[in-house]
């Protein structure tokens, strides 16, 4: 099942939603198919949880996409800034580190991968037009007020020499202003976020999450053909994606996973 933007595929019962124009491995996989029960049903991933079946649900997740014999980064996102780059002298196989508060990892050694967990978040991906590179970005409204984009860019400049008009970036499922809605939320106070809220009436702003990441790509140099995007919305599609603005903080976070092999790698 395809649509122009990407491409759904089952993995031993897992649905994984992939998009068309990223060219490295990768998969944004739905809440159903794991072992939690509610309130994190089912497939929930997430490093910092109470929930016993999230160790359980990465190793079937890592099953069932094939790289359970690769090594996988799995990052615990905070909302900060930190960035880690993982560059082994060598491929570790079956390897498993925790990246704790973290929310950007990348490598260049092939065969490696990460898993971050989101819910409403933006799970973003990177690579270049020479795919020497695969990493993940977790963003919220919070370090997106505060430039993490752009230090990402930089970071990428300063370690890996790549310029930005060679980058390619893909946008997994988050939450969209169509559902994002606040009353008098904080954001109406910050002089970022003015082109990005659109006032509903009665006091209410609906928050444009992607349009904001999208803005600070373009306005460190990556071209918008090189920015890919599922536009699927984790409020919309609560039955799909775990959702916390419809669910509340205790709930799950499905997984995003990237890797540096070639897209069409089996």
């Amino acid at each position: 099942m395809t649509d122009k933007n990407y491409m759904i595929r089952v993995h031993d019962g897992l649905i994984r939603f992939s998009l068309t124009r990223f060219p490295l491995r990768h998969g944004f996989f739905a809440r159903t198919g794991g072992r939690s029960a509610a309130p994190y049903a089912s497939l929930n991933t997430a490093y910092a949880t109470k929930d016993p079946d999230a160790p359980g649900n990465r190793e079937l997740l890592f099953q069932a996409f094939g790289i359970d014999n690769q090594s996988v980064h799995i990052l615990n996102p905070c909302h900060g800034d930190q960035i880690v780059f993982t560059d082994e002298t060598r491929r570790q196989t079956n390897f498993r580190n925790v990246l704790i508060k973290t929310d950007a990892a990348f490598t260049r050694t092939p065969g490696t991968y990460f898993l971050v967990s989101t819910a409403d978040c933006i799970p973003a991906l990177f690579t270049d037009v020479s795919l020497s590179f695969a990493g993940v970005l977790h963003l919220g409204w919070r370090n997106l007020v505060a430039d993490f984009t752009g230090k990402v860019i930089t970071a990428l400049q300063d370690h890996y020499d790549v310029r930005p008009d060679s980058l390619r970036v893909g946008i997994g499922p988050l939450i969209y202003p169509c559902c994002y809605v606040f009353k008098n939320p904080m954001q109406k106070e910050e002089p970022f976020w003015q082109p990005f809220l659109c006032y509903q009436g009665d006091g209410n702003y609906a928050i444009d999450l992607a349009s904001a990441f999208k803005a600070q790509l373009m306005g460190r140099g990556i071209l918008a053909e090189n920015i890919s995007e599922t536009r699927l919305c984790t409020g919309c599609q609560n039955n799909v994606f775990f959702s916390c603005y419809k669910e509340g903080y205790v709930s799950g976070r499905f997984p995003t996973v990237v890797g540096l092999q070639p897209a069409d790698y089996p």
